[in-house]
Order: structure tokens, then sequence, then C-alpha cells
């Protein structure tokens, strides 16, 4: 996006009240639990221009629409929760109260190799900037600063939740918030349950909510309220009965982007102006000495103020905020039949050793405790005549082979559904073949590469362009980066909302398929081929290899080619290495006339401290001598590398 040139950032709101909205973050993230880790409550002159009572009225519509809207979506959140919990039904009528009931938790096992295979990359943030040093420069900086906060925010494990949420409530947000007190961007995975939706809105590509308005559900205690809204301390101490420790749920409302709402029930606790934008500043006159300021158009890196949520949505078809179906919701039915084969399956086995008959020698209370302690391997006592006479087993038959397919072919449905029916030990076990191993892995990877993935890249990218927007409205002052070099050296950085005006453009996006799983095993063998085919140099294939320090592994192949081809000696390649422990071999005569070692073809002893002299005359200062011919570089590097002594 474009960027106007300025010599100085203008300052938000954040900067002009020393904090403002981001208030509630329900935690002491700080340390102590008596320090309160809040922001100020900001002052009347950036309140939003709504009046209190057309907040409420707004508020009041608001609720009672998702209200009915809701209670046709929470059916298949606690569904599909219990399910992956592995609390699923029972149709089976004989089931004995206070047992648990028989289920093979299959969409527990499915969900939980899902996330791990969509989840194996980070995200690679891209920056573009202009062409010329102090652009790309700048770039550089921020791709570094973007990469050092996704690590130390986590936010490859929040994707990992954010997954977990969309399977189980068929929508997952995410957060980006800026915490005065720590000075600091904060990202946080919120349960969508706590949301409230614009009914007549869905998710756009971009994971952002298109609808008009937005609720959040808080909870925090009387007296933090207090101290945030002090203009309500009375009506929030009525409600609390005067407990402090009391908690209080509000709501956090953003109105079209650009107004944030506190409410509790019918109350307003506060109304601002989004505290995440630069705002013009118009020209005013001081009283006092009569000089007016100059009017300054407010800097921006996104194109409209916005909301700080993010969402996933796959299955949706714009109809509503909530997907239409999910994975889960789609194999509850399976999940049913493979639980129902398993209770069959158990029966049987049941009824093989304990079916049945008994004749009128027993009670029917008696009946009923021969029974189980015969169940229970107990002996019995027949009360009168043989054994054989009073009790007779009856086996049931053999289990057809046709139940236990279909048992089996639900569980694989199951995780084919999900695309991970190759990821499993029993999808593995199912390949006999190595290749046949990696190719059912791969066809994994591409389903969910290619469908969730490509949704988890468009949330980091928009994550991370709110994060440059956060950087630019509150780092008025230098902010400190560590990066680390290949070296693995540490600098130190900095920057300020001022250096992003350096470039005329900006443009942060993720590197398209950085989150596409990728086989270990399949990567190496590419990079071999690329090696064997001369398409990759040394370096970039230890790379790929994963070596500890590539630099140094392409060094040593250097050396050795040389050695190989005679350019240096052996000590310069292992620098331990003597002449003394090459191998003696008879007749050989070493330099200066020294039995042991032949003197190699072309070189001749001087006679002096064993130097040789090479007929072809002095080397060049700094380069290495020059061979006398081929064929006695041949033999030369024959000879020395088989004295290069065996690790």
């Amino acid at each position: 996006m474009a960027l106007q040139d300025t010599t100085q950032a203008s300052t938000g709101i954040w900067g002009a009240i020393k904090g403002a909205l981001n208030i509630f973050s329900g935690l002491n993230k700080a340390g102590s639990a008596e320090k309160d880790n809040f922001n100020p409550t900001p002052i009347d002159e950036f309140e939003s221009d709504f009046s209190e009572l057309e907040v409420n009225q707004l508020v009041r519509g608001w609720k009672e629409r998702y209200e009915k809207y809701f209670n046709d979506i929470e059916p298949g959140q606690k569904l599909s929760f219990e399910y992956w919990l592995g609390k699923q039904r029972t149709e089976d009528a004989d089931s004995v109260v206070g047992t648990v009931s028989l289920v093979d938790n299959k969409i527990f096992e499915a969900v939980e190799t899902f996330i791990p295979i969509a989840t194996r990359s980070n995200p690679d943030p891209v920056v573009k900037a202009d062409p010329g040093e102090q652009g790309q420069k700048l770039a550089a900086s921020i791709k570094t600063i973007l990469v050092d906060e996704a690590d130390k925010q986590k936010l490859k494990k929040k994707l990992k939740r954010m997954i977990r949420h969309w399977l189980i409530y068929k929508v997952a947000v995410i957060k980006c918030s800026y915490n005065t007190l720590l000075d600091r961007i904060e990202t946080e995975v919120i349960n969508p349950k706590r949301m409230i939706f614009d009914v007549d809105g869905h998710m756009d590509e971009a994971g952002k909510f298109t609808g008009q308005y937005i609720g959040e559900r808080k909870q925090v205690s009387a007296g933090k309220l207090m101290e945030l809204f002090p203009k309500k301390k009375m009506e929030i101490t009525l409600r609390s009965a005067e407990k402090k420790g009391t908690k209080l749920e509000y709501i956090e409302w953003w109105y079209q982007g650009k107004d944030v709402f506190y409410t509790m029930d019918e109350l307003v606790l506060g109304k601002y102006k989004n505290p995440h934008w630069n705002y013009d500043i118009e020209p005013k006159t001081d009283e006092v000495t009569g000089l007016t300021a100059q009017a300054e158009e407010g800097k921006n890196f996104l194109d409209e103020a916005t909301d700080p949520y993010t969402f996933l949505s796959i299955f949706s078809t714009g109809l509503q905020p909530h997907d239409e179906t999910s994975l889960i919701l789609q194999n509850v039915p399976l999940q049913d039949l493979v639980n129902r084969r398993m209770r069959q399956i158990d029966k049987n086995v049941d009824s093989m050793n304990n079916g049945m008959a008994v004749n009128n020698a027993f009670t029917a209370e008696q009946a009923s405790q021969a029974a189980s302690a015969l169940r229970r391997g107990q002996a019995i006592r027949v009360p009168q005549g043989k054994v054989t006479d009073a009790i007779m087993r009856f086996p049931a038959p053999g289990i057809p082979a046709d139940v236990y397919n279909n048992l089996k072919d639900a569980r694989n449905e199951l995780s084919n559904i999900f695309g991970t029916s190759g990821s499993t030990p029993q999808g593995q076990k199912s390949e006999e073949t190595a290749r046949g191993k990696i190719m059912i892995n791969q066809l994994d990877a591409s389903r969910i590469g290619g469908g969730i993935t490509e949704y988890l890249e468009q949330i980091a990218d928009t994550v991370y362009n709110y994060w440059v927007q956060l950087m630019f409205v509150h780092y008025t002052e230098p902010h400190d980066f560590v990066s680390v070099g290949a070296d693995g050296q540490q600098n130190i950085m900095q920057i300020k909302n001022t250096d992003f005006l350096l470039t005329k453009t900006l443009d942060i996006t993720v590197k398209d398929g950085s989150l596409i799983p990728k086989d270990a095993m399949t990567q190496r063998n590419e990079a071999i081929d690329l090696w064997s085919a001369g398409a990759i140099d040394p370096r970039s294939l230890f790379k790929k290899l994963d070596f500890a320090d590539p630099d140094q592994a392409t060094d040593q192949l250097i050396l050795w080619q040389m050695l190989q081809k005679g350019q240096i000696q052996p000590q310069q390649y292992l620098p331990s290495f003597s002449i003394a422990q090459a191998p003696q071999v008879a007749g050989m005569v070493q330099p200066g006339g020294v039995p042991g070692v032949q003197t190699p073809p072309g070189m001749a002893p001087d006679g002096v401290g064993g130097a040789a002299v090479n007929p072809m005359g002095p080397a060049t200062p700094g380069q290495a001598p020059a061979p006398a011919t081929n064929d006695a570089v041949a033999i030369q590097s024959k000879q020395l590398l088989q004295s290069v002594p065996v690790k």
C-alpha cells in the first residue's frame, strides 16, 4: 500500500492520552496480583459521537437477534464438543447405569492427527518495499521483527488452537491488541462461544467479519471495573452488592471498525473511538499564545480502521457468521456406526462365555446369582441332581466377517474425510513398501495443505498486517528487537513508527505454501536428486539435509575436492595429519633421501629439510604451487589420499 512522505508520524489517540482502550486483558501478565495490569480510561475528548441512549438501543437489538440465531447453532457445537471428548451417545438399552459406554473415539484421533499436519511449519512473512537501499533495509528489519514477534507470541500454537476451535465450534477467532502498560503487542485466541455476531455478516477471504457490529463477552472483578470506569463507580457498586471481588460480565462491542462500546446489561460503561488508528489532527488555535497548530494527516498502514478480530472459516456459503457444517459433524454418523459395531462384537463375545440355561432346580434369583458367579469364574453349588442336568451353556455363533469389515470400512472412511488416513499407524501399516507409506502420507499432506493451510496462511497474513498497524500507532518510541544471524550471533535492532515512512510502498504477505506440510524424507530425497543433476549448490544441499552447520560442511567439501585435485596438502584438510603417520612402504624414499615415502613424480628432493623443488619454477606468492603434469597430479593425489588416516 502507498505511504505518503512526511518527516514525522502523527500521534494516535493512544499516544495522545497515554493509554486507551484495549483495557480488558483479564489477567495480570506483569507479575504481582496486587498490581492491576490495566490501561487508564480515555478522556472525554476521544469519546464516540454516539450518546448512551443510542448505544443502549443498538446493543439491545443486537443481543436479541443473535440469541435467536444462536439457538440453532449451539446444539451442533455441544454435539461436536462431546464427540471430541468421547462422551458419545449410545443406543444400548441394556447398558448398566453408572458404567462407561464402550466407544472407539476415532474423531479424537482424527482431530489430533489433523492439527499437527496442518500446522507443521511456521507462517513465513514476506515484506516488500521500495527497491532502494533504505526500502530494502526497512523490509529486512520488518521481516525480522515479525518473525521475532511470532516466536515470542507462540503464533504457531495459537493457530493450532484456532483449528481445534474451528472443528468444534464451526468458527475460530484470534484478536490482536496492544498492552500500553507492558508496551507490547498481544495476540489472543478467543473461545467463539464468547462472541456475538451480526447475523447478516459472514467471514470474507481475508478472515475479516463483514457485519456491521461484533461483540465479545468478558469477565472482570467489580473492583477493577471501578478503576477502569470511575464515572460508573456507583452503578458498578450497586450491581456487585458492594463486593469488589464479585465477577461481573460485560461486553466489548466494535461498530463498523470505528467505534468501541462497553456495556453491562443496560449500563453503558464507556464509548470511544477505535484506539488503533491515527486520526487526522485538525488545526487548533491556542487561546493564550494565539498560535495555530498545523493540521496533520494521520498516517496508517491499513486502508481503513477495522476491528482487531480475525476469523477462521472454511465451510461457509456466506449466509451466516458460522460455517454451515464441520468435519466433526460430518463424521458423527460414522462414529456412531463404529461404536455400534464395537458393542455388537462385545456382546457377542460375552454371550459366547455366559449364555446359559438352568432348570427349575434354581429359583429366578438363584439362576441370576449362578450366572454372575460363572461369569466371574467362581464355583457354584447345584441344589439337587447333576450339574450337567441343571445348567447348560449355549455359545453364540461366530460373528460374520462382514461385521468386522463394516467396522474397518467405517473407521477408514472417517479418517478419509479428515484427510488423515495415511498418517495414522493403521494407514501406515497397510502399506508394505516404504515408498507406499511416503506416498499415502503425502496425499494426506496435499489434501490438508490444499485446504485448511491456505486459510491459515491468510489468517497469518492478516495478523501480520494488523501488527504493523499497531506499530504505526503505538511505536512512538524506539522498540528493541533481537535478531540472530547465520553465525548464531545476536544483533540488537530498533524500530519506531517514523521508520515506516522511509519507503513509499510497503506490503506484508505470507510466503505461499510456507504452511503446507512437507515430509522430511521426501525433502531429503529431492535434495539428493537435485544435487545429482547439478541443479543445486552444496550449501543449499546441506541446508535441505538439515545439517547443523551448512557453512562448515560446505567448507569441508571444498577442501576435500581441492585435496583430491592435489591443490592443497593433507595438513590443510586435516590439521592433525602428520607425515609421520604415512604408511611405511618398502622401496620408497622420503624427501631428502630418507627411505619410507616416495617423492612425487615431477618433484625433486633438494637435500635440505626434505623440501621438494618444483621443476616448473617457484609459485606465485599467495597461490598454491602448480602441479607439473596432470598425470603427476593424479599419482600424487592418489598417494596422499592413501596416506590419510581412516576415521
